[in-house]
């Protein structure tokens, strides 16, 4: 290839593609290996089950929608906004700006060198391969695989290169959620107490200096991991009492003096009868125990694998997720200080790669699902059916991926107008 065809600087579209061959002895070197061959059929067989998971969650989400939870669920849509739906780190405001960035770089960059690798193994030109910066910033990355020596390879080239990218998201994704697992699984509560996720305004505990992340290890010397247990409704406590609270702070246990208010008022339902009140101090709290099921439950994939769609950064999922802004202070592990901010950038890795996998894995074109799609679709009418109709039938099958995409997308908005 001539100097004057290959471009090592390009502007399209604000975004700036540097463009390098140094990797391209990298890539033969991975494409030579006879695991290279294997791998390539193994993450072929993976693009339509990436497909069946993307087409699952898709079509459960508008049937949720057209059930009668239909109106609560499309509240709840809208008030997350529209800009969840993209994967953008900075753009979307649930995804973090450091971890969310780096997770989407690797995804990309394993995307597109798995097309290379196995373009190679299969004796497919590449290019040239680079990375992608928008206003300087590393965006993601691209491998240039030729497209007319994939449109002339047999069918079973061309389908092993174009999923090769979706496959190996898959796979990575799945091996980081594992990783996750394992770093969870070791989280122990730092000291035995209950944990302090909320403090009411101008209340006792606030007036004392009670923060959020403070563990409550005693009050007036007796060990607790629950404060319900002394102050609640079988309390002898009184209103205007003063009780010493030992508290865990950052490694420090320090002593609070704390009157209580009166009064917590628990009612009956059905008449609006007054049950009984006792006092309070103006915390909402985990419990130790609470805080062991909560590890327990996330570290467990095969009980309920849905607890993975619970983002970790959404404000309902803060006490749901161990390694979350609001639990991570109240756990330890193995790994010290490392081990809620690793745990954090394997969810992410995970989340990224996973959604990566099943959106590029749909029949939509010229995604590498849709492509493959046309090259199945190709395969199948063996020579009976032209190039025309082949893109006429992949056509047909993206805009029908797109409607149900954009139907799951803006039907939470229509609830208001319809």
């Amino acid at each position: 290839m001539g100097s004057e065809e290959f471009k090592r600087v390009e502007f399209q579209y604000g975004v700036i593609l540097v463009r390098t061959r140094r990797f391209q002895s990298l890539m033969d070197k991975l494409g030579s290996y006879r695991i290279s061959k294997t791998g390539a059929w193994a993450l072929l067989y993976l693009l339509p089950v990436s497909a069946f998971v993307g087409f699952y969650l898709f079509l459960t989400e508008a049937s949720v929608l057209l059930s009668a939870r239909g109106a609560a669920a499309a509240a709840f849509v809208r008030t997350i906004g529209p800009l969840a739906n993209l994967g953008i780190p900075g753009i979307n405001p649930y995804l973090p700006i450091v971890d969310g960035w780096l997770a989407l770089i690797i995804a990309m960059v394993i995307h597109e060198g798995a097309h290379g690798v196995v373009a190679r193994n299969l004796g497919l030109p590449v290019k040239a391969s680079g990375l992608l910066f928008f206003l300087f910033v590393p965006i993601g990355a691209f491998v240039d695989v030729d497209e007319t020596a994939i449109r002339q390879a047999k069918p079973s080239y061309a389908a092993r290169v174009l999923a090769a990218g979706a496959g190996i998201n898959l796979v990575t994704g799945l091996v980081c959620l594992l990783a996750m697992v394992v770093v969870v699984a070791s989280f122990t509560p730092v000291v035995q107490g209950a944990g302090i996720v909320g403090v009411g305004t101008g209340t006792p505990a606030a007036n004392a200096g009670l923060k959020v992340g403070d563990v409550v290890t005693q009050i007036d010397g007796k060990n607790i991991t629950d404060i319900g247990t002394v102050i609640g409704p079988n309390t002898s406590l009184k209103a205007g009492q003063t009780i010493n609270l030992t508290v865990y702070r950052s490694g420090e246990d320090l002593q609070f003096h704390i009157k209580l208010a009166c009064c917590y008022v628990i009612q009956n339902v059905t008449t609006g009868q007054n049950i009984t009140s006792y006092p309070y101090i103006g915390v909402e709290q985990i419990t130790g125990a609470q805080l062991v099921s909560t590890v327990t439950t996330y570290a467990a994939p095969l009980g309920n694998p849905w607890q993975y769609v619970c983002i970790p950064t959404f404000p309902f999922c803060q006490d749901r997720v161990p390694f979350s802004d609001t639990l991570s202070v109240f756990y330890t592990s193995p790994l010290g200080s490392w081990g809620p901010p690793l745990a954090n950038l394997l969810y992410w890795l995970f989340f990224l790669n996973f959604n990566l996998a099943i959106f590029n894995a749909l029949p939509i074109y010229p995604l590498d699902g849709g492509q493959a799609f046309s090259v199945g679709v190709k395969a199948l009418g063996r020579g009976r059916l032209s190039e025309r109709a082949v893109m006429r039938i992949t056509t047909l099958a993206t805009l029908a991926v797109v409607a149900l995409i954009l139907s799951v997308v803006v039907a939470p908005y229509l609830y208001n107008i319809i």
